[in-house]
């Protein structure tokens, strides 16, 4: 979540945008996920190349774009 103070509900989640470091905290033991990534073209271009950088093989992302929001 990036705008926790504009929720209707208390957030006590990982707040902030998707890291290499947050990804690390949160994938402790997983084996060989994969990983599904949906929203506006920016967020999953972005997301994409986030996983990438953390190590996430290409054929382990899953992704698809909806514009129109």
């Amino acid at each position: 979540m990036t705008a926790p103070d504009t929720s209707l509900r208390p957030w006590k989640g990982e707040t902030g945008f998707i890291t290499p470091a947050m990804l690390s905290k949160v994938l402790v033991n997983v084996s060989s996920p994969i990983f599904y990534v949906v929203g506006p073209p920016g967020m999953v271009t972005g997301l994409r190349t986030t996983l990438k950088d953390a190590g996430i093989s290409e054929r382990d992302i899953r992704t698809e774009q909806f514009t129109g929001y």
